[in-house]
């Protein structure tokens, strides 16, 4: 009876850990080769740079040939890159990444699911938390009586 549930148990794990993969054990990312145009701004403290590069890497288990894709930053803050559609992590190096105010930010990597046509991403170095409006409870109103 235990050795029975010692093996019910032991097939659940297995079946919930290959529940993210493929009939090859491989997570599902994509294979695709379509390009696509990521724009965005990068920003330190809040800040545009104006200078650096960010590299984006489209290579996963699917598509290990797949060079780099890099672009500069330009005066204002903003970039501009043709990458592959799917799954990119990114870099960003730039001179305010090697003050001694920012050096920890200086190995930093961003995840970006791109879309085909033209996509909008900006970075900032910190990352910020996910600003949403706070709804404010409205008050009762009195009636004077």
């Amino acid at each position: 009876m235990r050795r029975i549930r010692l093996a019910e148990r032991m097939a659940i794990a297995l079946l919930i850990a290959c529940a993210g993969c493929d009939s090859f054990g491989v997570p599902p990312v994509s294979s695709s080769h379509e390009e696509t145009v990521v724009r965005g701004t990068v920003r330190v403290r809040g800040k545009p740079v104006n200078n650096g590069s960010v590299v984006f890497n489209a290579a996963n288990v699917r598509r290990t040939d797949v060079p780099l894709r890099s672009a500069s930053i330009n005066q204002d803050g903003t970039y501009t890159v043709t990458t592959l559609v799917g799954e990119n992590t990114i870099q960003v190096s730039c001179k305010e990444l090697l003050t001694a105010k920012n050096h920890m930010f200086a190995e930093n990597e961003f995840f970006l699911m791109a879309k085909s046509g033209e996509n909008q991403f900006d970075i900032d170095i910190p990352p910020g938390p996910e600003r949403q409006p706070v709804a404010r409870p409205q008050r009762a109103k009195r009636s004077l009586r």
